[in-house]
């Protein structure tokens, strides 16, 4: 009976995330039980699991099914994320320097074991190939492109396009100027009607017009949160 309750629930929140302009293919069953997903408008989650306490995802960002989003606190806006990635992967999930590597040590026994672990954030516009791995404690920023099955350890700049076990940077997408300029102008903030009329194949041009346009407008997304429990709409801030 709890299984036909829990569906026929999952089913309702489904549909009504779909309403509010994003969809969680996996429903709120996606979730762990302690986990709360806050997110944007036009969020596209397909079957991913959701380990995170507490994790932010940005608008228009889209990650496709068999993903893990395990200690990753923020993904920006309009990134583009593969199958089969793994997002906050524990660096120390067993024990290096005791006698064994094995949970037998601290399962009903006197020990404790409990790692320290850092939250990964993504900045914006960052698209991570599929199947790759990013380690807890990453900061991926903003425009950085990661190649498939690589394997994050460190930081990646803004712009960098990495790849590798472990992953280094192959070159950067932009010259040093225009990653300036990309990151002063905040473009995802403006409003994405807006963007489609620019020239975005040119982004030196497309800067330009942003910065003659200093009243234009920007982005007001509405926020859903959703827990394993329940969906809620955040007031506008």
């Amino acid at each position: 009976m709890k299984k036909i309750i829990d569906t026929l629930r999952n089913h309702y929140w489904k549909k009504w995330i779909r309403r509010h302009k994003c969809k969680v293919a996996g429903g709120v069953l996606s979730l762990y039980k302690r986990s709360t997903l806050t997110l944007e408008e036009e969020v596209t989650l397909g079957h991913v699991v959701v380990e995170s306490k507490k994790l932010d995802i940005g608008a228009h960002t889209y990650i496709r099914s068999d993903c893990v989003l395990s200690n990753v606190s923020s993904i920006g806006r309009f990134c583009s994320i593969g199958s089969g990635c793994f997002i906050g992967q524990q660096k120390s999930s067993h024990p290096s320097d005791w006698l064994s590597s094995h949970p037998f040590q601290y399962t009903d026994t006197a020990l404790t074991f409990n790692p320290e672990v850092a939250d990964v954030t993504i900045g914006h516009d960052v698209w991570i190939g599929h199947s790759a791995m990013i380690l807890e404690g990453v900061t991926v920023g903003t425009g950085a492109i990661i190649a498939t099955r690589a394997l994050v350890a460190h930081d990646v700049p803004p712009y960098a396009i990495v790849a590798g076990i472990p992953a280094k940077v192959v070159k950067y997408r932009h010259a040093p100027e225009l990653i300036e300029e990309l990151i002063s102008s905040q473009w995802w903030d403006h409003d994405v009607e807006l963007l489609k009329t620019l020239p975005l194949n040119d982004p030196q041009s497309t800067l330009a017009l942003l910065s003659e346009m200093p009243d234009a407008r920007l982005a007001d997304y509405k926020q859903i949160q959703i827990t394993r429990k329940k969906c809620s709409v955040l007031p506008s801030l």
